[in-house]
């Protein structure tokens, strides 16, 4: 019975479930965490030991998955048993469109985002070399609240209930007695204008010309060089440090003219230190090694971005799996500023008041009665509902 091991994203359970459940039915011996973890276990040496001892690798491509870091791992482990030849074949499954990851993206994947479940299942089958009678296995549906947007489920399932309670209330809410208008003369004085004549200046412009001063500045750049940004890169690989000294020096770059930082080999249970690592430069006759970020163990945490040299580590772990990089030093420029002056001729207004006649009204009262309606509300009954 050959193994198969399901690398997927916790959001992505129920396919993984119904995926192992209808590979068991065609005889093989599935892996997958819910299932395979018992109290107890250091599930990250289970983990890695499942992906050693299986014949295939399903990797489940969402974009869950391909932000998750486990799922990184797992896949990159299985990549390095591939080149080994310790495994048979990695198989990816788009159930979502994403960009599928690095070391990936020349991999042909069996697409379940179309078509029917049972037909890209019989492809699976394919994949892992099946010569049986396939069974026969349910479409798959893909949970209702799942292919809700995230937003929704947090605020707009809220909103709908209290939408639904606010209708309820309004429906078996009583009906009050409509205002009966009752109509009342009002006094009304309209007014009649008479012209009145008075004046106001308006301006006239007189130019006159003042100097002012502006200061032109000019930047003289120098450089200076400083290293480029620590690179973060996708695969990563952990290497236990072998030097017999109980201090090891980590560089701030990959040479030993780089500031140096100590590092002890042990933590404070005496146990051996094992970076992760994500990138390697050759500088002379070593290979240096770049601390990959977010460290896991507390003690690596400030070493993170630093450079070690490959011979104060394990022999024995092979590091093809590293990216290779190159780091160029960048150009910082520092300005210094020179000021010249020059000078601007401008117009500055002179404001000279003229008279201007207009016309000014004022108006004289005359009392002459008009009725307005006035609504004054009187109670009325009416047959109140019921709900």
């Amino acid at each position: 019975m050959e193994k198969v091991f399901i690398s997927y994203s916790r959001k992505d359970i129920d396919f993984a479930r119904k995926l192992a459940g209808d590979l068991e039915k065609a005889g093989y011996d599935v892996w997958w965490d819910i299932t395979d973890l018992e109290g107890g276990d250091v599930w990250i040496r289970k983990i890695y030991q499942a992906i050693k001892t299986s014949q295939y690798f399903i990797v489940v491509l969402t974009k869950a998955s391909i932000e998750s870091n486990w799922v990184t791992e797992e896949y990159a482990e299985a990549l390095n048993l591939l080149r080994k030849r310790q495994i048979k074949k990695i198989v990816p499954l788009m159930l979502e469109q994403c960009e599928p990851p690095f070391g990936l993206t020349t991999t042909n994947y069996i697409n379940f985002i179309d078509g029917e479940y049972a037909d890209n299942f019989h492809k699976v089958l394919d994949s892992l070399d099946y010569s049986g009678k396939p069974p026969e296995v349910a479409p798959y549906k893909k949970p209702l609240l799942s292919s809700l947007p995230p937003a929704f489920l947090k605020y707009g399932i809220p909103v709908l209930i209290g939408l639904i309670l606010l209708a309820i209330f309004a429906w078996i809410k009583p009906f009050t007695p409509a205002a009966t208008p009752i109509f009342t003369p009002t006094h009304t004085a309209p007014t009649t204008v008479s012209p009145t004549n008075t004046f106001t200046p308006s301006p006239t412009n007189t130019a006159t010309s003042t100097i002012t001063a502006t200061h032109t500045v000019t930047f003289t750049p120098t450089n200076t060089r400083t290293p480029s940004s620590t690179p973060v890169y996708e695969i990563r690989l952990q290497i236990c440090i072998a030097a017999e000294s109980p201090n090891i020096y980590v560089r701030s770059g990959p040479g030993q003219g780089y500031a140096p930082k100590i590092l002890s080999v042990r933590d404070e249970d005496e146990n051996i230190l094992c970076p992760w690592f994500s990138a390697r430069i050759e500088n002379g006759e070593y290979f240096w090694l770049l601390i990959a970020p977010d460290q896991r163990n507390a003690a690596l945490q400030d070493f993170e971005g630093g450079w070690i040299r490959q011979d104060l580590l394990d022999k024995n772990t092979s590091i093809d799996i590293v990216p290779i990089v190159t780091l160029t030093p960048t150009s910082t420029p520092s300005n210094t500023p020179t000021v010249t002056p020059s000078f601007t001729s401008t117009s500055t207004p002179t404001i000279t008041p003229s008279p201007t006649a207009t016309n000014t009204f004022t108006s004289t009262p005359t009392n002459t009665a008009t009725f307005t309606a006035t609504a004054t509300a009187t109670d009325t009954p009416t047959e109140t509902p019921l709900p």
